[in-house]
C-alpha cells in the first residue's frame, strides 16, 4: 500500500447498473479480504489513512450457448467496476484503476432456478473482482 498505510476504510461501492444489490456483494468480499490477509486494518473513516471507493459501471447477461431445439443453454455474466483509492487526510488520488471478469453460467428452464444460478454467477464476480481490486492494490506499492 502506498506510504505504509495501515488503516483503510472501503465505502460501499456505488452502483450504476439497474441489478441490485451487486454494491453489497462487492465491498464485503473486499472488506473480507482485507481482514483476512492483509496487514490493513479496516476502521471507519475518520482513523483511515487511506479510503477505498468504487463504481460499478456495467452488469451484463447474454446468452453464449443454445442447445439443439434453439434454446438458450448457457450465459455469459460480466462486471466492470472503475476504483479509487484516496489519502485519507488530502484526498490526494493515490490509485485508480478499472477491473473486469466475466463468469459462465447455465440456463435452467425453471426461472427460480436460473434466477439462483444467475445469483451464484454474481457472487463469483464480486469475489473474482474483489481480488482482483486487492492484489492490483498492493502490487502496484
Amino acid at each position: 500500500m502506498p506510504g505504509d498505510v495501515e488503516r483503510i476504510h472501503i465505502h460501499l461501492f456505488e452502483n450504476l447498473t439497474r441489478e441490485p444489490l451487486l454494491e453489497n456483494s462487492l465491498t464485503t468480499q473486499l472488506s473480507d479480504l482485507f481482514t483476512r490477509r492483509s496487514n490493513v486494518r479496516l476502521v471507519p473513516v475518520e482513523d483511515a489513512e487511506a479510503e477505498l471507493s468504487g463504481r460499478i459501471r456495467s452488469y451484463d447477461s447474454r446468452a453464449i450457448a443454445y442447445a439443439e431445439d434453439d434454446l438458450i443453454s448457457k450465459y455469459r455474466a460480466s462486471m466492470v467496476v472503475e476504483v479509487r483509492l484516496l489519502h485519507g487526510e488530502t484526498q490526494a488520488l493515490l490509485w485508480d484503476g478499472t477491473v473486469r471478469w466475466q463468469t459462465e453460467y447455465n440456463a435452467a428452464a425453471d426461472k427460480m432456478l436460473q434466477g439462483d444460478e444467475e445469483r451464484r454467477a454474481q457472487e463469483e464476480l464480486a469475489r473474482r473482482l474483489a481480488e482482483e481490486i486487492y492484489f492490483r492494490l498492493l502490487d502496484d506499492f
